[in-house]
């Protein structure tokens, strides 16, 4: 085994809450320096705070869907080895009655964002060896939920960009793949579940392992796909979701 990332530099957008912050956490853990990126400057803050006395941790405030503010990050951070274009928000809502407002934020953050992230640092990974891109889509890409078009819209795209970047990529020695993970217990999905606690019910029961999933959960993937251990897999969509996505037993 050699999941260990000592010597190398990974960026995660969105790095500093829910399933970006464990993977921030778990990157780290295994040695990578990291650099963390937020739009959220109380976010920053806290998370500057809480890895003070980490040098090989950094946390940069960016909104991915700025491709200067992406570019100026870049000419700051200089090499890297690992890229994780977590970063994305899901706004409930039915498709006819979802305002345009909403829709094209999240089209801007997950898609759009994500595009730009990896056309900005993609040539950064080129100079280096055994570089990774690991995207953060979701079981909606293949699984389709209520309220969640767009959202599942922009999740499938990802899935879909992976495959093709890992065909562009891969002649320079670039992995690129997706985890795409299920319910999982956020500060956000959290919120949710105490409004409507009957639906992590609903959640544990439709789910073959019979839980909610953990940001470590996902976490722990990002971390394999981002080492040498994955060296020969790309293209792929990596499903962290308990088994929702195998299908049901209703029937």
């Amino acid at each position: 085994m050699s999941l260990g990332l000592e010597g190398r530099k990974a960026l995660v957008t969105g790095g500093t809450r829910g399933i970006g912050l464990a993977i921030t956490r778990a990157l780290r853990a295994r040695g990578a320096a990291v650099i963390a990126v937020s739009n959220a400057e109380d976010q920053v803050t806290a998370v500057r705070a809480a890895f003070a006395d980490d040098e090989g941790l950094s946390v940069e405030l960016a909104d991915v869907r700025d491709r200067s503010a992406l570019e100026a990050l870049r000419d700051r951070v200089g090499e890297l080895d690992i890229l994780v274009p977590n970063a994305g928000i899901n706004i409930r809502g039915k498709a006819v009655d979802l305002d345009d407002a909403h829709l094209r934020d999240m089209i801007d953050t997950n898609l759009y964002g994500v595009f730009v992230t990896c056309q900005v640092f993609g040539p950064a990974l080129f100079e280096r060896e055994h570089s990774r891109v690991v995207v953060t889509s979701s079981a909606v890409a293949i699984h389709g939920m209520d309220v969640r078009a767009a959202y599942t819209a922009t999740k499938a795209g990802l899935s879909g960009l992976v495959r093709s970047l890992a065909i562009e990529w891969g002649p320079h020695g670039v992995t690129v793949n997706a985890v795409g993970p299920g319910i999982i217990r956020t500060p956000l999905t959290q919120a949710y579940i105490d409004q409507f606690p009957e639906r992590a019910t609903a959640t544990v029961e439709n789910t073959p392992l019979r839980r909610l999933g953990t940001p470590e959960d996902v976490a722990d993937v990002v971390a394999f796909l981002a080492s040498e251990d994955a060296r020969f897999i790309t293209g792929q969509t990596v499903f962290v979701d308990g088994g929702i996505t195998a299908g049901s037993a209703w029937w």
